[in-house]
Parts: structure tokens; C-alpha cells; sequence
């Protein structure tokens, strides 16, 4: 088995394939994140720091998407310095690329090559900072909504949002569904689509929430762990982007096993043929985990 993983559990094998490889993609971005899958056969990934969204074919440069992709005012007083750009990303229901912008305090979509206005406000106030993004089966969009843009990375309830929250948008409705992080962070959709999980970096919220994907109510504590990013595989384990690595649950919240690498992971996604690659975006690099799954 590779150097870079760590078992916890023999039941990982049932899973992965032990000849994975481990590869640097890019490695002079500034602060990479919320990567997503294009099946034509590339990964599209933000900047935040350079305010870019990045196109990857792997085996090639990366090349400039979406430039300014976060905010068109990089040093607006409201932002934390260099964390203005955009975050997650995510395809909706019509193939349209959604963006979380942090500088705008918006989701935005992409289309016709521009940058349009799709969700900016909650009860009349603009969101804090969109941090990550998913859309189910169904077309309803879910996205976290912590002020890790703002500056200081706390909230203003004066001009923007009075707390941190996760979001449903479903055929033109808006609302709110979870308040219980103060830094809510990833979100990730089980492939059975029954059920959400929510998450938070925060040393002080180390649990990662599961809530009823058809009710949206809260259901238990999965686990106790801290989690940038988080997806699931076609199993339904899940892949944690954590201070140590990638580290790898089962369904349960057990451990499995965790693959290090020479920069913090901040999120990732699944790609490639039949889906069995990782890309994982960590700091100034992006790296790809080769037929990881089996």
C-alpha cells in the first residue's frame, strides 16, 4: 500500500485499490479550493487569493475560467485580505457552473461567459461569504454561508447576515435549515441521497451534523471530526479535508484510513474515468489521487 496512507481499518480494502497513485497537477497557485468534476474531462477549481477560477486537464496547464471570480473590489474594507475570491463550486440541475462568491456575498452562476447575480440576500440582507455547494438529484441547492470572508472572519450582522447558516434553495424558495456551527464549512450529499452532512473546521465544533435530506431535519452527530471539504464515494464513505489529510470514514463515522500530503487539504472532489480519482486541492497545490476507488 502506498507510504502516504495510514490504515485504521481493514475494511478500507473492500474500497480503494492498493495501486493508487499520488500525483502533483499544479503547484503556484496561492490558496486553492472547491473543486468540481466537468465530465468533458476536466476539473474546474477556485483561487481564492488570486480571485480566479481555474481550468485543469490533467496531463496540462491549468488555464484562467473565470477571472475575478470572487468580487470585482478586491480591497473592500468589509473583506478579510485575500479571501475575496471565489470558494465552492457546483454544477445545478441545467449543467449551469454555480460559484460562491466570498468578495460579493453572493452565489453566482456562470453563463454566456459572465458572471450573473443568482442568490445575494436572506430576509433582505446579503449572505456573509458562500463557502460550499452542492445540488441533489432533485435540483435543490444547498450551500454553508460562514464569514471566513469577512474581515476578521466575524460576522456584521449590521450589513450582512446576523449568524452562520446553511442553506436550501428549492423552485424559487429560499430558506435557512441549520444554525448549529458558528463556522459552518463543508456540505456533501450521500449517493443514496438521504442524507446532508454539514461540517466545520472549528476546533470548538468538532461534529459533523446529518441531516434528512427529504426534511431537512437535523438527525444525529455522525462523528466527531473537523472537516474543511467533505464528499462521499459511491459506498458511501467519506473523505474529510482535515488539518492531517484526507482521512476517510465509513458511513458510520469509523475511521478508515487517512493520506497525507506536504500542504493541508482544504477540499476535493471525485473525477476522472468511472469516477475513481481524487483531486484534492490543498494550499498552493493540487494534487490527484490516481484509481483510488475500486
Amino acid at each position: 500500500m502506498h507510504p502516504a496512507l495510514q490504515i485504521f481499518h481493514d475494511d478500507i480494502h473492500r474500497f480503494i485499490n492498493p495501486g493508487f497513485e499520488i500525483e502533483t497537477l499544479d503547484n503556484d497557485c496561492e490558496f486553492t479550493e472547491g473543486p468540481v468534476w466537468n465530465e468533458e474531462g476536466f476539473y474546474l477549481f477556485s483561487d481564492i487569493t488570486a480571485n480566479v477560477v481555474y481550468k485543469l486537464v490533467p496531463g496540462q496547464k491549468k488555464e484562467v475560467y473565470i477571472s475575478q471570480s470572487g468580487t470585482d473590489n478586491p480591497d473592500d474594507e468589509d473583506l478579510r485580505p485575500g479571501q475575496g475570491g471565489s470558494d465552492g463550486l457546483a454544477y445545478d440541475g441545467d449543467g449551469s457552473l454555480l460559484l460562491c462568491r466570498h468578495g460579493s456575498h453572493m452565489v453566482a452562476r456562470w453563463k454566456n461567459n459572465g458572471l450573473e447575480p443568482f442568490l445575494s440576500a436572506f430576509e433582505g440582507r446579503p449572505f456573509n461569504s458562500p463557502n460550499d455547494i452542492i445540488v441533489d438529484e432533485k435540483g435543490r441547492i444547498f450551500f454553508s454561508d460562514p464569514p471566513y470572508g469577512l474581515k476578521d472572519t466575524l460576522l456584521r450582522p449590521d450589513k450582512f447576515q446576523p449568524a452562520a447558516r446553511v442553506y436550501c434553495y428549492d423552485q424559487g424558495e429560499l430558506k435557512s435549515f441549520c444554525d448549529r456551527y458558528q463556522y459552518p464549512n463543508g456540505v456533501c450529499i450521500t449517493p443514496d441521497q438521504r442524507a446532508l452532512y454539514i461540517c466545520s473546521t472549528k476546533a470548538f465544533e468538532k461534529f459533523i451534523s446529518v441531516y434528512d435530506l427529504a426534511t431537512l431535519q437535523f438527525q444525529k452527530v455522525l462523528a466527531e471530526e473537523n472537516s474543511d471539504g467533505i464528499k462521499c464515494d459511491v459506498h458511501g464513505n467519506m473523505y474529510c479535508s482535515t488539518k492531517e489529510g484526507i482521512l476517510m470514514l465509513n458511513s458510520e463515522g469509523q475511521r478508515l484510513g487517512l493520506f497525507s500530503f506536504s500542504t493541508v487539504p482544504a477540499n476535493h472532489c471525485f473525477g476522472g474515468a468511472g469516477k475513481k480519482d481524487l483531486f484534492v486541492t490543498a494550499r498552493e497545490n493540487v494534487f490527484r489521487i490516481k484509481n483510488l476507488l475500486r
